[in-house]
């Protein structure tokens, strides 16, 4: 019989390529794009705007580590009831001066980001953006760091969106474009407390951007199955069973 000439793969070098996972739901704001100084600087400027005082810079640190919206974040920052319909008002401004140029200027993409997401496509793990962060200004952010063709949905807040953690996001869009990706498949990808909650809220491993701005005391505590120190590991994790 001919021998066929074809090269041996090594013991485990075959299954290396075949990814565990075969779906990524990324966040956006500290994971993809470091958005931190532009967040500061445009909540200072819609204080500004209102002829407000900014607020302590320690709370402002703690409102952007927590991932809350635009809305529910300045809730918290002046003490606004729930219902209060100041809280969109400040949420709108707020949208206003960032989509305006202000927050783009000062975000810049993390190290690794770009090789990260070439990596899982290469290793068939398709992508996704899901962030509460609102919808008007991803596209635009993910276009001009010349990523936005790794991804085949981008989902932000909108009306009638449902934010994380709660899971209908998952169930409504996510779950039905992708209809041949169990949630065993899956793996949620964020730097917050509220991307690891989605994380459990949909039955699918949490991988933490530990390099993000979450607090870190509080997403440990909440037990990720993967912890990443740079983006670009996300692919090794996608690839790797146990």
């Amino acid at each position: 019989m001919k021998a066929c000439g074809c090269k041996r793969s090594r013991p485990g070098e075959e299954r290396s390529k075949t990814p565990v996972y075969k779906l990524a739901i990324i966040d956006f704001d500290g994971t993809i794009c470091s958005t931190h100084d532009a967040v500061r600087h445009v909540i200072d400027l819609t204080f500004a705007s209102f002829d407000r005082p900014a607020p302590d810079a320690a709370e402002v640190e703690s409102a952007i580590g927590s991932g809350a919206v635009a809305s529910d974040l300045f809730g918290g920052l002046l003490g606004l009831e729930p219902d209060d319909p100041e809280r969109a008002a400040w949420a709108g401004r707020y949208r206003e001066i960032y989509n305006g140029g202000e927050g783009l200027a000062l975000t810049e993409l993390f190290p690794g980001v770009r090789e990260g997401l070439e990596s899982l496509a290469a290793a068939g793990c398709r992508s996704i953006v899901l962030s509460n962060k609102g919808e008007t200004s991803l596209a635009p952010a993910l276009r001009h760091f010349g990523i936005d063709e790794h991804f085949e949905m981008v989902i932000g807040d909108a009306p009638g969106f449902v934010r994380k953690p709660r899971p209908d996001s998952y169930h409504t869009l996510i779950a039905p474009r992708f209809p041949g990706i169990r949630p065993e498949q899956t793996f949620m990808l964020g730097d917050t407390e509220t991307d690891i909650r989605f994380a459990r809220n949909i039955g699918v491993p949490a991988f933490w951007a530990r390099y993000g701005f979450g607090n870190a005391e509080t997403c440990k505590a909440l037990k990720p199955e993967r912890t990443l120190d740079a983006f670009n590991e996300a692919a090794d994790f996608a690839t790797a069973a146990g």
